[in-house]
């Protein structure tokens, strides 16, 4: 049998050309890993992971971090857009393994791995604040960078208004992700400027059964507030949303709980399933009421139920998020909203009623004891109702009120600190709202 060189060479190639073809579509089915992996300290407990997107076509992201010393993986999957996740329930002296995986269908890349200690990034953190303090300026003339807690956005309006906020604590959370939730509300509430002549905020957690974790009247500072938030307990039960809506319209947009007339009322929901129970008049209630609801889903949550119950329009009044580790993408959309409405409604408020609304004037204090002292003031013109005396220390306390007949223009204040000097505000109450306060100090 005669063989032909050409042949022999002609099925070399045609064997070389298959291995070639197969190797080149293996590389280019290949999935590029994430870089760049980079770590922010958060909270004490909570870091930020962040990473440069790969180019190409993927489905999305697994992130795995374990303790180096062994122990429970936390593992998250993230969609394709994801840049940053944040992890809590850490140890501060435990070092932690991190590996980012890009998967696309059945196909992985290879991890991109990386480690942080908690201690030591509070290190590089105190490094960083101590080479700001000595100087504003950099040795090339730049202005260093701002922190988180710098370039997040503040609502800088004067208006105010009474802010309360509804959170689902079912079990459906769980305690990890209520540990984001807290978070969450750590941001939100540090974006406003929280007093108890300024904006206030309440908060009532519900299940099967809703509580009020704290009045409107609670706190008078936003580091009270915020205290109260990193404290929250968790509650689990059902989802019962449409009872906690009406529970909030009973029990916290109340005078006695601190809701003051002539305020912007605001109400945030947040929840991560269908209610169990009829949302669509508890949340026509509160609306009409004058409270105006903001919406926010988290994973399971029905968007057409977040919509019946958001005040219109849905585009700025309704959120929803795949995850609760992607819940931080939505606080400056939120706070900027809410922040913008706020002034919107006090032109609205202001607009109905300041004409008509006469306040009290010429404020006198007298008769100063060690524990007390009278004040004094000139009527409000108009029929008024009552006469409302708040007053609190400067320098931050629980603030305390008077309510005197409309007829009256006099109150003694007692039982009150020695030698601290208080702040002073009356208002007129009207039928249905009430003047601006007139404000003074005594010590």
């Amino acid at each position: 049998m005669k063989v032909c060189p050409y042949k022999i060479q002609s099925w070399f190639l045609l064997a070389f050309l298959a291995v070639t073809v197969h190797l080149i579509s293996h590389v280019q089915g290949q999935v590029a890993p994430p870089t760049r992996l980079r770590y922010n300290l958060v909270t004490h407990d909570s870091v930020q992971i962040s990473w440069k997107v790969p180019k190409g076509k993927f489905t999305g992201f697994k992130l795995l971090v374990t303790p180096s010393s062994g122990g429970k993986t936390n593992q998250l999957t993230l969609q394709n857009s994801a840049n940053k996740a944040i992890i809590q329930g850490l140890i501060p002296d435990q070092s932690y393994a991190v590996q980012i995986i890009t998967y696309n269908k059945d196909q992985e890349s290879k991890p991109a791995q990386g480690q942080f200690r908690i201690k030591d990034l509070e290190r590089k953190k105190e490094t960083s604040n101590k080479s700001k303090v000595k100087g504003t300026e950099r040795t090339d003339g730049s202005k260093p960078s701002p922190s988180p807690s710098e370039s997040q956005f503040t609502c800088k309006t004067p208006a105010i208004a009474d802010i309360v906020i509804l959170i689902d604590g079912s079990w459906s959370i769980g305690r990890f992700n209520f540990r984001l939730v807290r978070l969450f509300l750590e941001n939100l509430v540090g974006a406003f400027n929280v007093g108890s002549e300024k904006t206030r905020i309440g908060l009532a957690q519900y299940s099967g059964d809703p509580r009020i974790e704290w009045h409107l009247n609670a706190f008078s500072t936003k580091d009270a507030v915020l205290d109260a938030v990193r404290n929250l307990p968790y509650k689990g039960g059902n989802t019962l949303t449409g009872l906690a809506l009406t529970f909030i319209l009973e029990n916290s947009f109340k005078p006695e709980a601190g809701a003051r007339p002539n305020v912007s009322k605001i109400g945030i929901l947040i929840t991560d399933g269908k209610s169990q129970d009829d949302v669509i008049p508890p949340a026509k209630n509160l609306r009409d009421a004058g409270v105006e609801l903001f919406a926010i889903g988290v994973k399971n949550a029905d968007i057409n139920e977040l919509k019946e119950i958001a005040s219109e329009p849905d585009s700025t009044h309704v959120y929803n998020v795949a995850d609760f580790n992607f819940m931080h993408t939505i606080v400056e959309s939120l706070t900027r909203t809410v922040c913008s409405r706020v002034e919107e409604q006090e032109k609205e408020i202001k607009g109905t009623f300041v004409a008509t609304l006469g306040a009290p004037t010429d404020l006198v204090t007298s008769e100063v004891t060690a524990r007390g002292f009278r004040v004094s003031w000139t009527h409000a013109p108009g029929k008024v109702e009552k006469y409302r005396v708040v007053y609190y220390p400067t320098r931050g306390g629980q603030p305390e009120e008077v309510v005197v007949d409309g007829s009256v223009s006099t109150a003694v204040l007692k039982n009150l600190m020695s030698l601290t000097e208080y702040q002073i505000a009356v208002f007129a109450i009207y039928r249905s709202a009430a003047s601006e306060g007139l404000r003074g100090t005594e010590t």
